[in-house]
């Protein structure tokens, strides 16, 4: 998701060509280890799910009954969306920097109540893609421009899902060929580029992990499979159509923050010690996540500044905290799930 809109025609035809030769994977970098604690401070969210928050601290998610809503962390009011019929299930769960909102909301079907994408616009607080009661939809990410991207699952189907994304309409994205099955998308950004994955099953039926990008006019590309049979799990693509995520090799070890860009190809950065992955990034190269520490084998958040490196997530008095981090704002503000209650992270401490 997010923020600035740079891409043009050189760089997509760029993209184009570094995805149909695969790159070689840069240096790697020297570990940097841990740096001191990245310190801030905690606010409790008055939200029974938070799912996201943008660049001015405005979080959104449900509430107990459970209904849409957003919480503003600056003002504290609390907003309640309400739903599309009746007391039917509601949850936002994306918000771009220009606060455009998504997430879905059930509509009542004879048999099921399937989930659909709904936005926020206008006078009508919830507005869906449509009434069908052939998919129930799952909402991933939205941009400024208000194009929202998930999954669909096929009601009445032994498990089928497709991928969509939502502009004027909805539109499935395509995959590769038939071959490819178990699509997730992950991530929009202002330009419109979709950064998703699938798994495709060969000829012995074997499955093999896929990162797949789609551009603005909804043709898909494939992303170099990484060496020694790792796989990358994607999490973000950014403004320049860099990829972020972390390598998870054949033995499931999670050793490494990895990022993809159409220029330098692969980049590796060695996990600080231990299991390490990444559960979201922005649009600086940054990254949050967790790492399991060997010794204790509890689970650690970081922080991953390019030019800095990894700090663990600190109290303001600097004592580590414990919980797991899934949302990150260009702001620096972080959504933690800690004790069972989300939390808002807010940094104090100014950057190494």
């Amino acid at each position: 998701m997010r923020r600035r809109m740079v891409l043009g025609s050189i760089l997509a035809a760029s993209l184009a060509a570094s995805v149909a030769a695969a790159p070689a994977a840069a240096d790697e970098p020297p570990a940097t280890g841990w740096l001191q604690p990245a310190c801030g401070t905690r606010t409790v969210i008055p939200l029974d799910v938070a799912r996201d928050v943008d660049d001015a601290g405005v979080v959104v998610g449900r509430d107990h009954r459970p209904r849409a809503a957003s919480w503003d962390s600056r003002t504290g009011v609390l907003r309640w969306y309400g739903g599309i019929d009746g007391g039917l299930f509601s949850e936002l769960s994306a918000v771009s920097s220009g606060d455009r909102v998504a997430g879905v909301a059930e509509v009542d079907g004879p048999a099921l109540d399937p989930a659909k994408a709904v936005r926020v616009e206008g006078r009508l607080p919830l507005t869906p893609v449509d009434r069908s009661l052939r998919t129930s939809d799952r909402v991933q990410d939205v941009n400024d421009a208000g194009v929202v991207v998930g999954t669909s699952n096929l009601v009445g189907t032994d498990g089928a899902v497709e991928a969509f994304v939502w502009t004027d309409r909805r539109y499935v994205l395509p995959m590769p060929d038939r071959s490819y099955e178990y699509v997730l998308v992950r991530s929009v950004n202002e330009a419109g580029w979709v950064l998703g994955s699938a798994y495709r099953r060969d000829e012995e039926g074997r499955y093999d992990h896929r990162t797949l990008v789609w551009r603005p006019d909804r043709t898909v590309l494939e992303l170099p499979p990484l060496p020694d049979d790792a796989v990358l799990v994607a999490e973000h693509i950014d403004e320049q159509n860099r990829v972020t995520g972390h390598r998870r090799g054949a033995d499931w070890r999670e050793d490494a923050l990895v990022t993809w860009s159409p220029t330098a190809g692969y980049t590796f950065v060695p996990s600080p010690g231990g299991d390490l992955q990444v559960n979201a990034a922005d649009d600086r190269g940054g990254a949050i996540g967790t790492v399991v520490d060997p010794v204790s084998g509890w689970s650690q958040p970081f922080l991953y500044r390019p030019g800095t490196g990894f700090q663990l997530l600190a109290d303001a008095d600097g004592t580590p905290l414990r919980g797991t981090p899934y949302r990150l704002s260009e702001a620096g503000q972080v959504l933690v799930m800690t004790d069972g209650r989300p939390v808002l992270w807010t940094p104090t401490c100014p950057a190494p």
